[in-house]
């Protein structure tokens, strides 16, 4: 049986099986490449679109960034003007009486004008 099998081994194809297994092992690698070519096209798409995911997300997080101090800053700001208004309310109190006081019509001296 061994000799059988070594006989198939040294048969030679003939030039039309050659021509075709050229062909299909043409075909074969073409095939393979191409998928090669559409992984790496896969791949390169994912990476773009993790970039573009990355740098959205990080001018989403400035945005927010910039927002948050300008709110803060606006905050910050109305919260002088109204520790100035309450500051300016306590020095006042009391103001009303002193006008008062000081405008109230002297009574001793209308009375000796009347006489």
């Amino acid at each position: 049986m061994k000799r059988k099998v070594a006989k198939v081994g040294k048969l030679r194809l003939s030039p039309n099986e050659e021509t075709m297994l050229m062909k299909e092992e043409y075909e074969r690698r073409r095939k393979l490449r191409l998928q090669q070519v559409r992984e790496q096209q896969k791949y390169i798409a994912l990476q773009i679109r993790q970039k573009v995911k990355q740098r959205r997300e990080e001018q989403l997080h400035q945005l927010e960034e910039a927002l948050r101090a300008e709110w803060q800053k606006a905050q910050d700001q109305k919260m002088k003007a109204l520790e100035k208004l309450y500051l300016s309310s306590l020095r006042a109190i009391g103001e009303g009486h002193r006008q008062a006081k000081e405008n109230e019509p002297d009574l001793e001296a209308l009375a000796k004008q009347a006489e």
